[in-house]
């Protein structure tokens, strides 16, 4: 039932990520939850914005409906977690609680938590309703405290749900969210009915995300688009740190030396960040796409990513590397976990016979998959969760 239905609710969003041009799902869900008509607050994880205090106000105003808390560090957080829980959990974890609250300024009907790490304890926000959502494969004990805490968790890989199975509140595993601007296009996509398995003379394959991201397979990347010269290949998303609001410190060797080699073909394009409609725009215009995480490299063992719907609601076939989630399905043309090294000559055969893996039936498959998993309907989802364990 949406959000509207129940009355306006207060909720704070706790971050891992700033807010930045490059949206990630606690994003997604926070200009969601704003137009079902709550008022939320989305925390910014701790980080020196020369603010005082633990907790601000931020001059961004996002979305409407979205106020923006900036966090600072506490100096020795990281000892204090690991060496002196308790001290961490009610001076740190507490102290952040107090400030937010103060801010917020009104009873907090629910806390969405993706930060486990600063935030070991849900209840010290006093709001009716904690969730955690686990979108990342964390470890630690403290995490696994911070769940005991909750009234939900929530995960989009089974991966990373296996692994908090023993703690005690009731867990709902889902798939990531299609933003708004990707699903308005796919519904038109269906509407019109028209599915050409090639959009141009020259086919064009799709990148999208982080291009920073440790788990990327570089060395499957530069195979596949030098060993095809006659294809252009476009990537969007940060391909540096300047700006990039979802890597921070120092980028891996591989990963900057990849990015030189993209900068260096004649039939790659790097279009950087772009908004969210425009990116929805441009990957409409794509023939294929790729992913190349890795499963043994990657945080999450590549069980499962944000991207991947957005790759579908276009129709268009996704060229992968082994994604956990989508195993069973033929909604991703991908090799087994154990041949990875395969992808060059699996891109090879689906780039080859367009006609059969870009049929209208396939694209439409994928497409209501897509329009399946909106962030409204994820929202649903968890809402009848919430509610079926009262």
């Amino acid at each position: 039932m949406p959000d509207t239905e129940q009355g306006r609710k207060t909720i704070v969003i706790l971050s891992t990520e700033p807010w930045g041009r490059m949206l990630l799902s606690k994003m997604h869900y926070a200009i969601e939850l704003a137009e079902l008509g709550n008022d939320v607050f989305f925390v910014n994880p701790p980080r020196d914005t020369g603010a005082s205090g633990l907790a601000a106000i931020a001059t961004v105003k996002p979305a409407p409906g979205v106020t923006v808390i900036d966090t600072t560090p506490v100096a020795q957080a990281l000892f204090l977690r690991h060496k002196l829980f308790a001290l961490y959990r009610h001076w740190v974890t507490g102290r952040y609680a107090k400030a937010i609250r103060r801010l917020v300024a009104k009873p907090i009907d629910e806390v969405w938590c993706f930060d486990p790490h600063t935030y070991v304890d849900l209840s010290a926000f006093g709001a009716k309703r904690a969730v955690l959502l686990i979108y990342d494969f964390y470890t630690g004990r403290h995490v696994f405290r911070a769940a005991e805490t909750a009234d939900t968790i929530v995960s989009v890989s089974s991966v990373i749900l296996d692994h908090y199975k023993k703690t005690t509140p009731p867990k709902l595993l889902m798939q990531h969210g299609l933003g708004k601007h990707f699903a308005v296009l796919a519904e038109e996509r269906l509407h019109r009915q028209q599915f050409p398995p090639q959009q141009g003379q020259k086919m064009k394959i799709g990148y999208t995300g982080n291009l920073l991201r440790v788990g990327m397979d570089t060395q499957l990347g530069r195979a596949i688009i030098s060993g095809h010269p006659e294809i252009e290949f476009h990537f969007w998303g940060p391909h540096s740190l300047d700006g990039n609001n979802v890597s921070t410190g120092e980028a891996p060797a591989d990963l900057l030396e990849f990015v030189e080699f993209l900068k260096n073909q004649p039939n790659v394009r790097l279009h950087g960040v772009k908004e969210q409609s425009a990116l929805a725009a441009a990957l409409a215009g794509m023939d294929a796409f790729l992913f190349l995480y890795s499963a043994a490299k990657d945080l999450n063992g590549a069980s499962n990513s944000h991207k991947l719907l957005e790759y579908l609601s276009t129709g268009k076939p996704v060229i992968s590397t082994y994604v956990s989630n989508y195993a069973g399905t033929n909604l991703l043309e991908m090799g087994a976990r154990t041949e990875e090294h395969l992808l060059p000559s699996l891109f090879k055969e689906v780039t080859e016979n367009m006609e059969v893996y870009n049929s209208p039936e396939r694209q439409q498959q994928r497409i209501r998959f897509a329009l399946d998993n909106t962030y409204r309907r994820q929202v649903v989802r968890i809402r009848e969760f919430i509610e079926a364990q009262k």
